[in-house]
């Protein structure tokens, strides 16, 4: 037959809460937060002037990897000559650096061209590549790459034909 229902009543339900919520400490960050936030803020104030003091040093020493790096699978077809050129391009930029006289808007050049070769280096670059990288350095250093032909049309003044004589002329008298 049927057995009878456990009559017992079920256990109370868990509260999710507590009855009461317990109290903040105090208001805002703690004492060990705003000593560690203190703390890393000062080191990066720190890492930053030392960057800034040394950024020509650091300069010297990337673009020192890069030429290794350049040097190392230089193409075939270069000449002892260009090859010769681009040793001294470096020397003189590396000469520049450490002088200080180096203009930030002549480097943007240099910039530009290891932006555009930057996916070529690790394959080794052609000599084109080569260069143009050269030429940049060069003109980076201040040398203007004065050895290598200037492909640049000659400056043309405003209102004359191109390929005429960029002297002005006087105006004819009246």
């Amino acid at each position: 037959m049927t057995q009878p229902a456990d009559q017992r009543p079920l256990p109370p339900l868990p509260e999710p809460f507590a009855a009461t919520p317990r109290p903040l400490k105090s208001p805002g960050c703690s004492r060990g937060a705003l000593i560690g936030c203190g703390a890393l803020i000062a080191i990066f104030g720190i890492a930053a002037v030392a960057l800034t003091l040394r950024a020509d040093k650091m300069l010297v020493w990337i673009l020192q990897r890069l030429e290794a790096k350049v040097e190392a699978k230089l193409p075939r077809d270069l000449t002892p000559t260009e090859k010769q050129r681009f040793t001294a391009a470096f020397d003189h930029l590396y000469g520049s650096l450490e002088q200080g006289q180096i203009d930030p808007v002549s480097i943007q050049g240099l910039q530009r061209e290891l932006f555009a070769l930057s996916g070529d280096v690790d394959q080794g670059l052609t000599r084109e590549q080569v260069l143009r990288l050269t030429e940049a350095v060069e003109k980076a250093a201040g040398g203007g790459g004065a050895s290598a032909p200037d492909s640049s049309p000659a400056p043309v003044a405003p209102g004359m034909p191109p390929g005429s004589d960029t002297s002005p002329t006087p105006p004819p008298p009246d």
